[in-house]
């Protein structure tokens, strides 16, 4: 049994379908790339792993249970953490309080054991623990939102785009965060738009979407000597 598995899924926003008939899967502790032009329905893909949006056809199963029925804060709860491209830290908030918000399912004890885990594996967010979002850097604020969805331990982390617009020095540094992380155990479901290369050459399976579906699936290397890839997305 698969950690995760999108079975035959349609979904879309409110009558308009954006996905048709999508399959794909992510076994335990497994790095798998998601990748594909602007538009391919990338986003819409998580969000309705995530419960954001409503499946309307197929099944989304993890750890063997369906999805479709539940509220995203129960998805979390199940072990699915989500990291979205943009809007994912309250800018208004401080670092310690985004880190409360994302804790908002543990106890006083949990909060504080898990913090020191969090704060150990990503030590600049707690040297800015009282600086408000807004005030961090780019790089900075997607370490933030990482961070909190690591505070429920999740199974499976799935994070969209998580370097887009950064420097590359800044980008360098969240992707080797999220590497980090799964070394330690954790499945990683990674859209990625830049760095695709450097995302392919770590994942042992990836996937290719275009207009809302999936027209390539294998490892990494496979799809990196793909004509089609190539002359798509990397431009060669």
């Amino acid at each position: 049994m698969s950690l995760l598995e999108v079975k035959n899924v349609e979904s879309g926003y409110g009558k308009t379908s954006v996905l048709y008939n999508i399959n794909i899967k992510v076994e335990e502790g497994e790095m798998v790339a998601l990748v594909g032009p602007n538009g391919a329905g990338k986003t819409t893909l998580l969000r309705t792993i995530s419960g954001v949006l409503n499946v309307k056809r197929g099944q989304v199963v993890f750890q063997g249970k369906q999805l479709e029925d539940l509220k995203p804060n129960e998805i979390v709860q199940m072990g699915i953490g989500y990291v979205p491209q943009d809007n994912n830290v309250f800018p208004n908030l401080t670092v310690m309080e985004n880190l409360e918000m994302g804790a908002y399912l543990l106890s006083e004890y949990e909060f504080k054991e898990k913090l020191e885990d969090v704060f150990g594996r990503l030590p600049i967010l707690k040297e800015r623990k009282k600086q408000k979002a807004a005030t961090l850097s780019g790089g900075e604020r997607q370490m933030l939102a990482i961070a909190s969805s690591l505070l429920l331990t999740p199974k499976l982390l799935m994070v969209d785009e998580p370097c887009g617009g950064l420097a590359p020095q800044i980008a360098e540094g969240v992707c080797e965060k999220i590497m980090e992380i799964h070394k330690t155990g954790t499945a990683v479901l990674w859209v990625a738009e830049r760095d695709i290369e450097m995302v392919l050459g770590l994942a042992s399976r990836s996937y290719m979407m275009e207009s809302g579906q999936i027209t390539f699936q294998g490892t990494g290397e496979e799809l990196l000597s793909n004509k089609k890839f190539q002359d798509l997305i990397l431009g060669k």
